[in-house]
């Protein structure tokens, strides 16, 4: 009898907002607690969106600051299931948040993922250099920026509205996935591994 070959472990990248944390959602309540305006998620329709009293990605910042804010963002629903159903692989985090949240940001993670034990900071523009497989992004931005590095790297865009910006991501239909929840994204990852 000869021997199975061992199947692969893949390295799994997996950004923090509107991945595993609700940080829109979050950002939102604050808005409307701050500044009197009251938005869904459905309104905010790309990366770079602003509202009366400034822009999204500008609050969202100021907020990580906060250890309380950071430590008290709410989860996206089916992610620490999800998780753990990657653990026969190389599941670690990805962020591009700011230094100053870090620590809370560690502390977020290991009250609800304490299996993603590696912690990859990488800054802004910079996702194509991320050590991993695949790469699970709510951004088009950062998918296109990561497959595009190599032709033998998969991106799994999770939807939300904000996620396509007008990038090229469909010239790399045979290297993305688009998953509107964690349960289309272990999907996905099972057809990734079957496929290397």
């Amino acid at each position: 009898m000869g021997d199975m070959p061992e199947a692969r472990e893949l390295r799994i990248a997996i950004d923090i907002d509107g991945v595993l944390a609700d940080q829109v959602g979050a950002v939102l309540k604050v808005i409307e607690k701050e500044y009197g305006q009251k938005y869904c998620k459905s309104d905010v329709n790309q990366a770079h969106w602003s509202f009366a009293g400034g822009e999204l990605w500008s609050e969202i910042g100021r907020l990580l600051a906060d250890p309380e804010y950071t430590l008290s963002l709410p989860l996206i629903e089916g992610s620490q299931r999800g998780v753990k159903q990657l653990i026969d692989h190389e599941p670690f985090v990805v962020t591009a948040r700011r230094p100053n949240a870090e620590e809370a940001t560690k502390q977020w993670l290991n009250a609800h993922f304490p299996c993603l034990k590696d912690y990859y900071h990488a800054s802004t523009g910079t996702k194509h250099n991320i050590p991993s497989d695949v790469l699970i992004d709510d951004l088009d931005l950062n998918i296109v920026e990561f497959v595009k590095s190599h032709p033998d790297r998969h991106g799994i865009l999770f939807l939300h509205p904000w996620s396509i910006n007008d990038t090229d991501i469909e010239d790399y239909s045979n290297q993305v996935y688009y998953c509107p929840e964690w349960h289309s994204v272990v999907e996905a990852l099972d057809d990734i591994d079957r496929a290397v």
